[in-house]
């Protein structure tokens, strides 16, 4: 019996491959999904954030650049309210960049901090499960509930918090101290950071980092070492003499060139470093982010901000991988209120990396610049999401549940995370209040023995003083902590400001309106203080005065409602109805909720 195959047709050869083909691409399509999804490091900018660009420490400074808050007041017999000061509003962003120089490790070991090679997706960084939660990263997933680093030292504090239990936070503390100690030893660094030495490091970038003795001899390196330890130590005659005595054997050498412009930069003598600097900036040996970023220091000291720009901007087109750069230029164009160029500075450097926390606490103050605290809460969390230790964004957090969520006890949560990550005079004052403004009194009263122990303390810190004191109506101490703060800081608006509000409390008006005449000296744009100088000249009975500075507030800080209540009491002194139900109206449009508002706005509804 004979059979027919029983084979199928074969498919033509055309259509197999087209198979193939197609499988590959989506293949290749799900994995670079899969990458950018899983990979944050390179990952593309936040939606969020694109946004921005077409709408504020600080970056590596690592200052707080913290948004400026108010306080709820307390009640003058007249019904109106002042105004007070908890977080001083750092103007001269420049100035701090002057003579920075920029530890080269940080970036290294932060990216290696972020590393997630067990690929659990959780969240959490591995060496931070390693090393500080002591988690173990091949079973600890959070992905479901998308915890992340900030959110998991959120937790272990506020549950100390609300059970009095510490064992989870006591083991956290012991750890991290532990890891700070592990990246702050140079030998245990460059075991950490998977790299032979700190040499290395400095080699690894060679022409374009912050290695200053680049070609220099045994010999001459001793003496600029010398000569730069005398700079740092204030002695500028010392280097001067040392740099000029080895440029007379070696008038050629580009580095003593550029240690002889620093030591005039620190001198103030600007245009002698511009000189200097200039002369050398083709330098291949020297030309990097550093050279470039001192001489548009130097510019900017001089007051030429174009040039400062100019600088800043070749950097970033030849070393756009360096990230102190970006904060930089933003910081200017911040200061120069040109938010916009700001926020897009930036955003270039989020491309870069999109993981930095100083762009987004510098995106979070723009945001707060224009009164958007929705934007500006979430860009501090994610800054503490990609970085758990990045204590200015933790300080700002705080701020913000205190002054603006009324949730004091999150506020202190955040605050006692910012201090154990780096305990500041000022982030100590503020667990001081938050502490005081809970009731805890003894708790309140052992950090204030303990900031009051510490060096240097700042007038933001005398500051936060003074406010507890004045929310306890002891006003003879707030008034020795605020004048502490304006002697620390001459320069600062915000304790005048206060201060003002303790000497109209203790009835020496004239001395009060004389304060928040300085306050507004120092700030042109202070709206707080125009609004307690309106309140001291309704007092005088000096009315029209009093309309223009409540109206001057008002135009500096439209949503303040204060002034508006300050002009509707004014307007009912005059007794002019209509236009003191005007102002009532918009005072609680804009949130204000004294009973005694809304009790005369029924009135004069009726």
């Amino acid at each position: 019996m004979d059979y027919k195959s029983t084979n199928k047709p074969s498919l033509p050869s055309w259509v197999i491959l087209s198979i193939v083909l197609f499988i590959i691409i989506l293949f290749v399509i799900i994995g670079v999904i899969s990458y950018f999804v899983f990979k944050p490091s390179k990952a593309v900018l936040p939606d969020n954030l694109v946004s921005l660009s077409g709408e504020r420490e600080n970056g590596v400074v690592n200052t707080d650049i913290s948004p400026a808050t108010t306080r709820e007041p307390n009640q003058n017999n007249d019904g109106l309210s002042n105004i007070r000061d908890s977080q001083i509003n750092t103007t001269d962003l420049i100035s701090s960049f002057i003579n920075q120089k920029v530890d080269v490790m940080n970036h290294n070991a932060y990216l290696r901090t972020l590393q997630d090679p067990d690929q659990d997706k959780d969240g959490l960084s591995d060496i931070a499960e390693s090393l500080i939660y002591k988690t173990d990263p091949r079973k600890y997933d959070s992905s479901g509930t998308g915890i992340g680093d900030g959110q998991y030292i959120y937790n272990l504090y506020k549950e100390a918090f609300e059970t009095s239990d510490e064992s989870a936070l006591i083991a956290y503390r012991s750890n991290f101290a532990q890891y700070k100690h592990l990246i702050s030893s140079s030998t245990k660094a460059a075991e950490f950071l998977r790299i032979a030495s700190v040499e290395e490091i400095f080699n690894m970038r060679a022409l374009q980092t912050y290695n200053l003795y680049v070609g220099l001899s045994d010999e001459l390196k001793r003496v600029v070492i010398q000569a730069l330890d005398a700079r740092q130590n204030g002695d500028y005659k010392k280097s001067l003499d040392l740099l000029q005595s080895l440029l007379l054997t070696y008038p050629d050498s580009a580095v003593l060139k550029y240690h002889l412009g620093l030591t005039f930069h620190g001198m103030k003598q600007y245009e002698k470093a511009i000189s200097i600097y200039e002369s050398i900036i083709d330098n291949p040996t020297l030309k990097s982010p550093l050279l470039y970023s001192d001489i548009a220091s130097a510019y900017i000291a001089i007051g030429n901000g174009y040039k400062f720009v100019e600088y800043m901007r070749k950097s970033m087109k030849e070393f756009p991988e360096d990230l102190n750069q970006y904060t930089k230029l933003a910081a200017y164009y911040q200061d120069m209120n040109q938010l916009d160029n700001a926020v897009a500075v930036l955003n270039e450097g989020l491309k870069i990396e999109p993981r930095y926390g100083d762009y987004y606490n510098m995106l979070a103050i723009i945001a707060h610049l224009r009164g958007d605290a929705k934007r500006e809460l979430a860009l501090y969390q994610k800054a503490v999401s990609y970085d758990f230790r990045y204590a200015p964004a933790h300080v700002n957090i705080s701020i913000i549940y205190e002054e603006v969520n009324n949730d004091l006890e999150g506020a202190l949560v955040e605050a006692l995370i910012a201090m154990e990550i780096d305990p500041t005079p000022f982030r100590v004052s503020r667990v001081v209040t938050l502490y005081s403004s809970l009731g805890q009194n003894v708790l309140s009263q052992r950090y204030e023995n303990e900031l009051l122990g510490m060096k240097d303390i700042d007038a933001a810190s005398y500051n936060s003083l003074g406010l507890k004191y004045m929310d306890a109506n002891n006003y003879q101490k707030a008034e020795t902590y605020l004048r502490k703060a304006i002697a620390t800081d001459p320069t600062l608006p915000n304790p005048y400001n206060n201060l003002g509000i303790v000497l109209a409390s203790t009835n020496r008006q004239d001395e009060a309106g004389t304060s928040y005449k300085k306050a507004i000296d120092l700030n042109p744009n202070y709206a707080n203080a125009y609004s307690n100088l309106g309140i001291y000249y309704t007092d005088k009975k000096q009315y029209s005065q009093a309309i223009e500075s409540f109206n001057t507030a008002s135009r500096l800080n439209p949503n303040l409602w204060r002034p508006y209540q300050g002009i509707a009491y004014v307007y009912r002194m005059l007794n002019d109805i209509p236009n003191e139900k005007l102002y009532y109206e918009k005072a609680v449009r804009y949130g204000c909720n004294d009973p005694v508002v809304i009790e005369r706005l029924k009135v004069l509804s009726q």
